[in-house]
């Protein structure tokens, strides 16, 4: 029987996961520090996984009432900043764990890879992707913003919907669900 864990409407692959959100490590920061759903750690990468299920529109110039009256541009805008914060400030919870900084350590099911490529990846229930490319380009740059990413740790970033992720096998698609 295979983990799961469900977010956004999608049932994710939990197998070797370190479930960040749910951490006594990140319930402890306070509301300043955000997190990602969960970290898993495959053979070969360490994905940092954050679920939506849905995003704002980048190209509706047309002001929401529901939003404060703010644009599509403004949404897409606030929404990328706050994925790329919840993939930076995980980063950091996740190494400040694994170096023991933070005293509440990994669970006992969890095992960190002694190295691996960094994967950030959103995942985005229900959108085309040729809707995920803009975002793609925009959280790249802003994460790319900073030096200490872009030197020192090199992500690759994704942004795909569920489809792409049954395809690599992050989430269990309809078809796939054998638990």
């Amino acid at each position: 029987m295979r983990k799961v864990i469900t977010q956004s409407g999608m049932d994710f692959v939990a197998d070797n996961v370190f479930h960040i959100e749910e951490s006594p490590a990140y319930a402890n920061l306070g509301e300043n520090v955000k997190s990602v759903e969960f970290v898993r750690a495959t053979e070969d990468s360490l994905l940092f996984i954050e679920a939506k299920s849905s995003f704002p529109n980048p190209n509706n110039p047309t002001p929401n009432p529901d939003k404060e009256n703010k644009t599509g541009v403004e949404l897409f805008q606030e929404a990328v900043i706050d994925v790329s914060d919840k993939f930076t400030h995980s980063l950091s919870l996740y190494s400040a764990v694994d170096i023991g900084v933070i005293q509440c350590g990994f669970p006992p099911e969890y095992m960190p890879p002694d190295s691996a490529s960094l994967v950030f990846v959103l995942i985005i229930k229900g959108f085309e992707r040729s809707w995920c490319v803009e975002i793609e380009k925009a959280l790249t740059n802003r994460i790319r913003e900073s030096v200490c990413m872009t030197q020192i740790w090199k992500p690759e970033i994704y942004v795909i919907n569920e489809k792409t992720a049954a395809n690599h096998k992050i989430i269990f698609s309809s078809e796939s669900i054998d638990i």
